[in-house]
């Protein structure tokens, strides 16, 4: 099965980057896309990046202000303090997921050892 990479966990996770991005100061579009491919080795066009940050403005995340600059009009974002909060959170309970699955797996593959042992002794499964 082929991971959808555009679906929406990853503009999810691509969410928290952008939010980690604007923790220091606020950035525009372009300089984000690049951000992200330099984390996380992901290529955006500049549909998907200012449709994540549209609904993120939506949800309280980040907040825009528009400046002008020798290159001609850039639209920049901040992370809210909603957005600060929010990333804090989402960590938080990666961090949990992270283990859970960590034991999950450990689980799975004692189990598959077990069935691999038995097999190769002969014992009834």
């Amino acid at each position: 099965m082929k991971p959808d990479k555009r679906g929406r966990t990853f503009k999810g996770v691509i969410s928290l980057v952008i939010l980690k991005c604007l923790w220091n100061e606020p950035s525009y579009g372009y300089q984000l896309e690049k951000e992200i491919d330099r984390c996380i080795g992901q290529k955006l066009s500049n549909g998907e990046i200012y449709s994540i940050l549209r609904n993120m403005e939506i949800r309280g995340l980040v907040k825009n202000k528009s400046g002008r600059e020798a290159e001609g009009n850039r639209k920049y974002y901040e992370i809210s303090s909603e957005g600060k909060k929010h990333l804090t959170d989402q960590v938080k309970n990666m961090e949990y997921a992270i283990t859970s699955f960590e034991e999950i797996i450990k689980f799975v593959h004692s189990v598959t050892e077990k069935e691999r042992e038995d097999s190769i002794s002969g014992a009834p499964s």
